[in-house]
Order: structure tokens, then sequence, then C-alpha cells
């Protein structure tokens, strides 16, 4: 790190960590919260150094990262935009997509703030379950930041839009079972009912399908995929039909079935992606890039 230059004033590396370390006892001892030691920070820095600090100053942008690497995970965060699940160790795992001021890096870890610290550490050292965790975490963030885009996007169609709500609704709703104190495993047919809505709004949105045309695809969700990929080039389209068939048919739930928990898991992972393909279509939001995973990892 090089010196840092604040007006007349010169600190060292050193001499900035030093400053930042009590300042950040002070404020703990003040029961200042995280959320407002940075600006706090901002403050008293500039007061004591006689000197003003814009928020894009490289300065500034040291004493936000100090304090947001020496905080607890979501300190800085307010609020969830979406919530996904995770399974891992027989258990589903909420996973928060944060609500974030600033310049905030997200740990995908970290947006599991209910799972203990130790079934992180396990989680993170098997390369193939945290890959697996990672291309979830993406969708899950790309359909959570994605949903507030949407929220204004004018170029859906009206009918369309309307879709995407109520597949919306249905997936957040079968999360919930999930990550109830009994995981309802039941979720699965409110996932089922979730993937079929989004691949009916694309259908709307790209080939402007009628009610009765929608009506005469039905429920067969490999169908209403291969509909989707031709409608948009999209090959996703075309790996989500081939996984369609996990899915229990719509008559199930007349059904006294219960389902494995890997099995609803599928089916959950398989939502998730469907939901993060076509939130992608309507908006800029896309982290596959950052990931680059060879293929997608299956459950």
């Amino acid at each position: 790190m090089s010196d840092v230059m604040s007006h007349n004033h010169m600190l060292s590396p050193a001499e900035l960590l030093t400053w930042l370390s009590a300042a950040n006892s002070r404020y703990g001892s003040e029961g200042i919260p995280h959320k407002g030691r940075p600006f706090q920070a901002m403050s008293d820095f500039t007061r004591e150094h006689n000197c003003s600090l814009a928020m894009d100053d490289p300065l500034a942008k040291r004493i936000f990262d100090w304090f947001y690497e020496h905080s607890p995970p979501g300190a800085h965060q307010v609020g969830s935009v979406y919530t996904g699940v995770h399974f891992y160790d027989t258990a589903f795992w909420p996973v928060h997509v944060p609500l974030i001021f600033g310049q905030i890096s997200v740990k995908a870890l970290d947006c599991m703030e209910t799972m203990p610290v130790q079934i992180k550490k396990i989680l993170k050292a098997n390369h193939r379950d945290i890959g697996t965790y990672v291309v979830h975490w993406v969708n899950c963030m790309d359909y959570g930041y994605g949903q507030m885009d949407l929220g204004g996007a004018s170029q859906l169609q009206p009918r369309a839009a309307k879709l995407l709500g109520a597949a919306h609704a249905e997936l957040v709703g079968a999360n919930a079972q999930l990550l109830e104190l009994r995981p309802n495993v039941k979720a699965i047919l409110g996932m089922r009912m979730a993937t079929e809505i989004f691949l009916k709004a694309v259908l709307v949105q790209e080939r402007n399908l009628t009610d009765n045309q929608l009506m005469k695809i039905s429920h067969r969700l490999e169908d209403a995929a291969n509909a989707c990929a031709e409608a948009t080039t999209a090959k996703i389209f075309e790996e989500i039909g081939k996984r369609a068939s996990l899915y229990p048919p719509v008559s199930a739930r007349y059904d006294d079935t219960e389902w494995s928990s890997t099995v609803v898991w599928q089916a959950a992972t398989l939502t998730q992606l469907t939901g993060a393909t076509v939130t992608r279509l309507y908006t800029d939001r896309d982290m596959q890039a950052s990931i680059m995973p060879t293929e997608p990892p299956r459950s």
C-alpha cells in the first residue's frame, strides 16, 4: 500500500491501520453499530486531520473497505430482496440475497446466515459441494436482483409481467415451505407450478400466445421448455426441458405422497435455474461469467 496523503497530512499504511483499529475499538465501546462505523470514521478522520474526503476518494474507499472486512457478515446489508434455499447436510438453509448500499462485495457463504461456521468450513472444503452451491447462489442472486429490475420493466407485455408475478409468488411460497421447522416436501408441487408459469410467461412475451394456446400446451413442461428454446434460441431451455421429468405430475396434488428431500432439492434447483434464466432474458443481470463453471453441477 502506498502512503496515504490527505492535503498536508501524510499517514503511512501502518499509521492508517493503527488509527482505524483504535477508532473501531472506540466505536465498539460507544455502542455504535457496525453499519454506521465507516461513516463515523470518515467524519472523525476529516475533523482530526483537517481535510475533506469525497466518497470516491481512494482514502475513503480504504476506510470503508477496512470496516467491511472487520464487521460481521451482513452487518452492512439491509434486509433481503429475495430468499432462496440450499440443501446441505440433510437440511434446507435460507440463501438471503441482500439489499445492499454502495460498493459492497457479497460473499456466497455469507448469504447462508444461519449456517454454523463449522458446517460452512466443511462445505467450502469440498470442491464439488462448494461448486454446486456457488452456481445455485448465482442463480439466486441474479433472480433476486432481477426481480427488482423487472418491477419497473416496460419492455414486458402486461400479460407476461402478470405471469412472472404469479411464478414469483409460487416460488417464494415453495421456498418458505422448505424453510419451515419441519420442511414441507409438498413444496415440490409449488416448484413445478412456478416452473410452468415461468415458461409460459416467456411464450407470451416472445410469441404472444393466447390463453387458449397456452391451454393446449397444458402442463407439459418439456414441450413448454422446448418452445421457449425455439422462441429465444437459448439452449438452456432445452436442458430445463430434459430435466423437467423430475417433477411429479400435477395430479399428485391429490395424492398423499412423500418425496425425499433429495428429489425436492433437485426440483428446487431446477425451478431456481428456470427463474434465473427467464430473469436474465429480460434484465442485464448475469453473474454467470464471474464463476465460469465448465458445466452446471448437478445435485
